[in-house]
């Protein structure tokens, strides 16, 4: 399994200097970065991944291109956010409300039982914070939000795990 946190200390830096490279402004660098170690974390297990540092670029690659594809269709439309609203019906079944509560509430218990400042992390990166801008409110270095936010998300993970099993 990889260690994303170890991951993250590594290519950071080199991953925002990338995407900069690549016309991204320093906060969208900022913003694909984090989404691109998210989806790592989040992602099903990979097996063996050959090349770990060509697998974590080539994911942000794909976040940027997939940034751009946005942001080239959205100028051409009056209202851009609001037509693609329009077309897409997010409303779900019953059965996946049913789940969704569920998973909610198990969710909110497993929440309950983080320590106040990891909690703290995780709701202000929910709430779209950057991880330095967390630490800066927190006190904490840009790594240890990191760091707290990926433990809140490997516990949560967790209880969702048990409760399907």
């Amino acid at each position: 399994m990889l260690d994303v946190q170890q991951l993250f200390r590594r290519y950071n830096s080199d991953l925002k200097r990338y995407l900069r490279r690549r016309g991204a402004s320093a906060e969208t660098a900022a913003d694909l970065t984090q989404e691109t170690f998210l989806r790592l974390l989040t992602a099903s297990p990979l097996g063996h991944v050959d090349n770990v540092q060509a697998y974590i670029f080539r994911t942000a690659n794909n976040l940027s291109i997939d940034l751009a594809r946005r942001q080239r269709l959205l100028p051409f439309l009056d209202d851009g956010e609001e037509v693609l609203d329009k077309f897409m019906d997010e409303t779900p079944s019953p059965e996946r409300v049913v789940v969704s509560r569920q998973e909610l509430a198990i969710l909110q218990t497993a929440l309950n039982q983080v320590p106040q400042t990891p909690r703290n992390v995780f709701l202000a990166r929910l709430d779209g914070r950057t991880f330095e801008e967390i630490g800066r409110a927190v006190g904490i270095p840009t790594q240890t939000a990191f760091s707290q936010m990926v433990r809140v998300m490997m516990h949560l993970r967790a209880a969702l795990d048990r409760a399907r099993e």
